[in-house]
């Protein structure tokens, strides 16, 4: 196993109220957000059979230690996340030994659910990529270029402003529905409400987070770690089809495609029409909610 960051303690949550469980869910959440967000969701797969498992990630949440510490992930901090995850896998699969274990991504969560598939996909009997898009090419080169630059000459914890606006600062034009500074993740003025009163969702993250992140993503699709994934692991990936991170369907679509080219046996796509970032905080949640019961109920 990959030695990363420093040891320490990751805030989990467990849904287990299930009489007879027919398998588990570990969700790995998105940036700037938290576990906690996934009760509706958990409680939903509770009453369908599924044990749930969800944490903070290093600087995120509960697990961060205070709310100035926010996006803050230490040293190699991507990928000491991934480590946390698989360290909770091994607890999952320790007390739930006969039962299959499928990890669902979101966004941030996405990537770090693919670094994990390339180191862990054997402990895993199926994926779900939520809110993701294929991070390769231009963009990654000029964001890692720039946060390495920052990060040699500028305190590790100020504000990433910069980045900031780079990156989300064009993902509201498409939607007049309000004024919201984040109405580019739902279409539910109730769960972006929700979200911008929530003190641990949606702050300027670091210098110290955008540098691990990019430098993360610059590695998600090397050959040598892409032939380490089994090929037969049923993948799913999800989206709204106006998802500013998913380049409004064009660049999930082209990690559709470009899973496809990897010959996995059972990978598909799944997009929801007029939806934006947060399918499982979206208007019509429990038709998400469905389809993924579907699908998780056909893995062995």
């Amino acid at each position: 196993m990959k030695k990363s960051g420093q040891t320490i303690n990751v805030y989990t949550y467990v849904w287990n109220k299930v009489d007879t469980p027919k398998g588990v869910v570990q969700i790995f959440h998105g940036m700037a957000e938290h576990a906690k967000r996934y009760t509706d969701f958990a409680a939903f797969l509770n009453y369908n059979g599924f044990i749930v498992y969800a944490n903070d990630h290093r600087g995120h949440g509960k697990t961060a230690s205070d709310i100035m510490s926010l996006g803050y992930i230490g040293q190699d901090g991507f990928n000491a996340i991934v480590e946390d995850e698989y360290k909770i896998t091994r607890l999952i699969k320790a007390q739930h030994k006969n039962l299959p274990l499928i990890i669902l991504g979101h966004s941030f969560g996405s990537f770090i659910a693919w670094e994990y598939l390339t180191r862990y996909s054997h402990a895993i009997n199926g994926m779900i990529l939520s809110g993701s898009a294929l991070q390769k090419g231009f963009k990654i080169q000029i964001g890692t270029l720039i946060t390495t630059l920052q990060h040699r000459f500028i305190q590790d914890t100020k504000p990433n402003q910069f980045i900031e606006y780079l990156t989300f600062g064009s993902f509201n034009k498409k939607f007049l529905d309000t004024d919201a500074k984040f109405r580019w993740i739902s279409s539910d003025p109730h769960q972006v409400e929700k979200y911008e009163k929530d003190p641990y969702c949606g702050l300027v993250f670091p210098i110290n987070f955008y540098y691990y992140l990019f430098r993360g993503l610059k590695d998600l699709y090397r050959k040598e770690k892409l032939a380490k994934i089994r090929k037969d692991i049923p993948l799913l990936i999800i989206s709204g089809s106006l998802d500013p991170v998913g380049n409004y369907s064009k660049s999930v679509t082209k990690l559709y495609k470009f899973l496809l080219t990897l010959n996995f046996q059972d990978v598909s796509l799944k997009l929801f029409e007029e939806d934006r970032h947060e399918l499982l905080h979206e208007k019509n949640k429990e038709e998400v909610y469905n389809y993924l019961f579907n699908w998780l109920k056909q893995i062995p």
